[in-house]
């Protein structure tokens, strides 16, 4: 069965904990998953800026960060035990904010098969982004999801918060693409994972994956923090590129940092690092999801 990992307090877990996974329905013995929106845009963070990708956002979220843009998909912020019953889709590729309302939960292979219909010209999009929330909350319908993606041809790309690193054990061998946050306390309002995110990127190496660190910083993110980061991917991969995202002022979060800062910070994680960029959301530049 699915776990569909549920952490009842705020705090960071630093790995699924078989104590707060609850198991999903099924279908036919197919292990079902729980969506909150599928749409088709282009990219707007890290390396693969401006890419045209099918995104597929699941419910779920183990943290509550304090400049998070999707909250309908952070456990804490729901009804214990909530799971959604529908999620939005564009009613054709590109269609933007033109939706429509479909049911969950899906099987796997009925995902495969809306992602297939999807993409239409045939290898319109780049990749196929999983993403969230936390799609790691849910590694047992990702199981069945990645494998049928990659059977169809399909490129896979894990947007993660970079800590539930026992979980991606279990999933790891499907992807093609991880895009890691390592998530700084000073922008999140959350406890620091350092660990989490140690053995995470280690694990992405050794496996040989494409993967790139990106970390969310506001006025308020102090030197110390970014140190730790940096400190954190010189000891597994120096080149790993590492993409200082400034905050997009969204809700209560509106402390963006300045020019200067995100210079200074360049410049500082430079001494022990190869590849240090800065890249703002380009989506929301774009107005596009």
């Amino acid at each position: 069965m699915d776990d569909l990992i549920l952490f009842p307090s705020a705090r960071v877990a630093r790995s699924a904990d078989s104590r707060y996974c609850m198991p999903a329905m099924t279908s036919s013995n197919q292990i079902s998953g729980y969506l909150t929106e599928v749409f088709s845009s282009v990219q707007g963070e890290g390396p693969y800026a401006g890419c045209r990708q099918l995104f597929i956002r699941l419910y779920g979220c183990h943290r509550r960060c304090r400049y998070c843009d999707t909250p309908e998909t952070v456990t804490a912020w729901q009804p214990a035990g909530f799971r959604p019953d529908s999620f939005r889709i564009e009613k054709q590729a590109g269609a933007g904010y033109d939706r429509e309302t479909r049911s969950n939960p899906l099987t796997a292979d009925e995902l495969v098969k809306l992602v297939r219909d999807f993409d239409h010209p045939r290898g319109l999009h780049h990749s196929i982004v999983l993403t969230g929330g936390e799609p790691l909350m849910q590694t047992g319908f990702l199981a069945g999801v990645l494998p049928g993606l990659k059977r169809a041809g399909f490129r896979t790309y894990l947007e993660t918060s970079g800590d539930l690193y026992h979980e991606l054990d279990k999933v790891i061998a499907h992807v093609d693409i991880v895009a890691m946050d390592i998530k700084l306390p000073g922008a999140t309002g959350n406890e620091s994972a350092w660990g989490g995110h140690r053995h995470f990127l280690k694990r992405c190496r050794d496996a040989g994956k494409d993967v790139f660190v990106k970390a969310v910083v506001s006025a308020d993110t102090p030197d110390r923090e970014l140190d730790q980061a940096a400190a954190i991917v010189a000891a597994i991969d120096p080149s790993i590129p590492v993409i200082l995202q400034p905050l997009t002022p969204f809700g209560e979060a509106d402390n963006p940092p300045t020019l200067r800062q995100l210079f200074d910070w360049q410049a500082r994680l430079a001494e022990n690092l190869t590849d240090i960029r800065i890249i703002p959301q380009l989506h929301k530049a774009m107005g596009a999801l």
